[in-house]
């Protein structure tokens, strides 16, 4: 097989965004600064009810505030907003993939006897949209899930069904069995995606940067054509799995131009980057594979994907499974 290894990371630090007091600004910024495990950088700011007037005026203070850095958690003190600055702080916030912490003020006192769910960092508050993933017992359980199931499809089907389809691949077109595709994965991190060629080679697009993939494709092979509709061009990607950069379940990564090209247009869409993203997924069963220029069609996906981080259960990862097994017994996968 070709060579697999995975290139070392190095944990980045998360930045804070705070729309607060001046008194929540000094306190998350102590904290921020002594929590040395986490690595948390407050990268925001406090008005002390010097809020602009206006929505647009509001947004630009933040852009210019965030410029290019990333904004992780959204802390927010919502007493004394307008509902219009507070809807349209929580909409900038979705759009750069922020997790959105409600705290409540004078509450530095009482963190300590909160659970971690109630709290961020020293204050108590509520994160706007509930994940499952984020309790470590559920993360235990995730992991577990990836790790058997995906060494089983690796040492009990793909070592002998890689030869058998490389033939296939190499008789058809010139190029490599297995391409490795940049794509976003958990918290905007890049990722080495594998999967076996289905397409005549083209540098390009085995880096994932090419136009997308449209219905009778003249690109894709014929042997392409019965990896895609099986999702058997996506079995290496239990390898990716197994290096921790990919769930079994999870929302599907998109190539990495695809990725830039939609991720101004969707709404939440950055929100999917969550969690790692997956073999399969929830939209994928759902009949939302594979690329597609509607954006209606793209923004279902992408809900579907966020139901499925806020709705996550055990049971809900093996029903996907056996969905997924079904519809590749039966070529209805709907890929392209």
């Amino acid at each position: 097989m070709a060579n697999f290894s995975k290139t070392k990371t190095f944990k980045k630090p998360k930045n804070i965004f705070l729309l607060g007091s001046k008194d929540e600004h000094s306190i998350l910024k102590e904290w921020a600064e002594n929590d040395i495990r986490n690595r948390f950088h407050l990268n925001g700011w406090f008005h002390d009810k010097n809020i602009p007037a206006s929505t647009d005026e509001l947004i630009r203070e933040y852009e210019e505030m965030a410029k290019n850095e990333s904004v992780d958690h959204f802390v927010l003190d919502p007493s004394d907003m307008a509902p219009a600055m507070l809807k349209a702080s929580i909409n900038w916030a979705e759009s750069q993939g922020s997790r959105i912490h409600l705290i409540q003020s004078g509450t530095t006192r009482l963190s300590n006897k909160l659970d971690n769910i109630n709290r961020f960092g020293p204050f108590a508050a509520v994160l706007l949209r509930q994940e499952p993933l984020s309790l470590k017992r559920n993360q235990i359980f995730k992991k577990a899930f990836d790790v058997i199931m995906s060494s089983i499809v690796v040492f009990g089907i793909l070592w002998w069904l890689y030869p058998l389809i490389g033939l296939l691949i190499k008789l058809t077109s010139k190029g490599p069995v297995v391409i490795r595709q940049n794509r976003i994965g958990i918290d905007g991190t890049q990722f080495k995606c594998m999967k076996f060629r289905t397409m005549v080679s083209d540098i390009s697009a085995e880096k994932g940067l090419s136009y997308l993939t449209s219905e009778d494709d003249s690109r894709i092979t014929w042997i392409g054509k019965v990896l895609r509709k099986t999702n058997l061009d996506e079995f290496p990607q239990f390898l990716n799995v197994l290096m921790g950069d990919m769930s079994i379940i999870g929302p599907r990564p998109l190539p990495l131009k695809e990725d830039q090209e939609v991720r101004q247009k969707l709404k939440r869409y950055p929100l999917r980057q969550f969690i790692k993203p997956g073999v399969t997924g929830y939209a994928a069963t759902n009949g939302y594979r594979g690329s597609t220029p509607d954006m209606e069609l793209m923004q279902k996906r992408v809900d579907l994907d966020i139901w499925y981080i806020e709705n996550w259960s055990f049971g809900l990862d093996l029903k996907i499974c056996l969905i997924t097994i079904w519809q590749m017994l039966t070529f209805s996968t709907g890929a392209r």
